[in-house]
């Protein structure tokens, strides 16, 4: 392999050639390990990828002819394993909103050298490891992989408008009998610590948030999708799609005590309600192996990551990142649900969506089974060992209500 060939193919698109050569100037530095180009259109930029194989799209989002929402959106459909991300000064609601599912990332102008490079490199590492031989193989021997509900595309949709309300996205969930049920059971469980029942959907949808509706559905849907695969693990899946819950709620306590923004909030209660996607999809395509797995891991007392690696090649973690990242998520969720037992095998740098997660998961499971495990060797590194008192503090105001399992 040659020096140019092993050099990752980053795409810069912006309308402004002024900006396109700033960007040049400022990335200079990381012309050995990164083959940049510079396209100032929407069209220009589908020539090109036509032409090339690019691992990188980083795209302004307002442009004259074809925005980039759009210029996203189609390199999700073509090219959905490549990396897409948002660099624009462009903050309005609603375009930003529309680019949740076709960008990865979403940066704010003027960024710096720093901030990109390192948005950049981060994304480029999580993918690699996330396409490893050995989890797509895995992932390649699963009959039942979910697919995104309905619902949640047309909820996704209407959440792009700035207009959307509560009661518009009510009448988009109630078309989906199912999908409604599970979200008013998982909306009324314990974990949310409702001082009274929630009788419509609308009442639902108020009570967690735009924000937070999309992930309950979701989770919601996937449920949905396997409940008759596995009858006889119904009920060890309700019970985790409800612990997903109360991992979700307290990832956000936690996320807001660190003095996070409402965006990293959101996104670590998005985290916490799907950490165990991956569980419920290894459940669906081998529940014989999977009640196994269950049997030994709690005989051996060892770790049920390593258990679920010798069964099944992969762990849960990793095959519900995979999944995540198939359908587009931020590499900020996608990375806490895939390391949210092992945060140090990641970064020793504080990541606090993945933080967040990873703390609530596991007082969550020490809660509910008496066990689990915190990476010390992650707090220790990124500095954050001094927090858990007051994440202890978070976690009994949280949990105070919670039923025990």
């Amino acid at each position: 392999m040659t020096g140019a060939e092993s050099k990752s193919k980053i795409l810069f698109v912006d309308d402004e050639d002024n900006v396109l050569r700033g960007l040049a100037r400022m990335l200079r530095t990381r012309r050995d390990a990164w083959d940049m180009s510079f396209v100032n259109s929407g069209q220009a930029a589908l020539d090109f990828l036509e032409k090339n194989k690019v691992e990188v799209v980083v795209s302004d989002m307002r442009m004259p002819g074809m925005n980039g929402a759009e210029l996203l959106n189609k390199v999700r459909e073509r090219w959905p394993d490549t990396i897409r991300i948002v660099l624009s000064g462009f903050a309005e609601r609603e375009s930003i909103l529309k680019t949740i599912g076709p960008s990865h990332r979403y940066l704010a102008k003027p960024c710096t050298e720093q901030v990109l490079t390192e948005a950049i490199t981060h994304s480029l590492k999580l993918r690699k490891q996330l396409q490893a031989e050995t989890l797509r193989k895995a992932i390649t021997g699963l009959t039942h992989i979910p697919t995104l509900p309905d619902v949640y595309a047309r909820v996704l949709r209407e959440l792009s408008d700035e207009l959307a309300s509560a009661e518009s996205l009510a009448e988009i969930v109630e078309k989906d009998v199912s999908i409604s049920a599970q979200l008013m059971k998982l909306t009324n469980s314990a974990y949310f610590s409702l001082q009274r029942p929630c009788t419509t959907v609308k009442q639902a949808i108020n009570f967690i948030g735009f924000e937070n509706v999309r992930a309950t559905v979701l989770l919601a849907g996937v449920f949905e999708q396997f409940r008759s695969i596995a009858p006889t693990l119904v009920q060890v899946v309700e019970r985790l799609t409800r612990r997903s819950i109360g991992i979700a709620t307290l990832a956000q306590a936690i996320a807001r005590n660190d003095g996070a923004s409402q965006e990293i909030a959101d996104q670590s209660f998005c985290a916490g309600v799907l950490a165990h996607l991956g569980t419920i999809v290894l459940i669906a395509n081998q529940p014989k192996q999977f009640v196994d797995a269950m049997s030994k891991a709690d005989t051996a007392r060892g770790s049920w990551l390593d258990t679920e690696y010798e069964m099944f090649g992969a762990t849960h973690a990793q095959i519900g990142g995979y999944i995540l990242g198939l359908w587009g998520f931020s590499d900020g969720v996608v990375e806490a649900v895939t390391y949210h037992h092992n945060p140090s095998a990641l970064t020793s740098a504080a990541a606090p969506i993945l933080t967040a997660v990873h703390v609530a998961q596991y007082m969550t499971r020490l809660k509910a089974t008496g066990h689990g495990e915190l990476d010390q060797a992650y707090l220790s590194a990124s500095g954050q060992t001094e927090r858990l008192k007051s994440w202890q503090s978070v976690f009994e105001e949280v949990t105070k209500d919670w039923p025990d399992e």
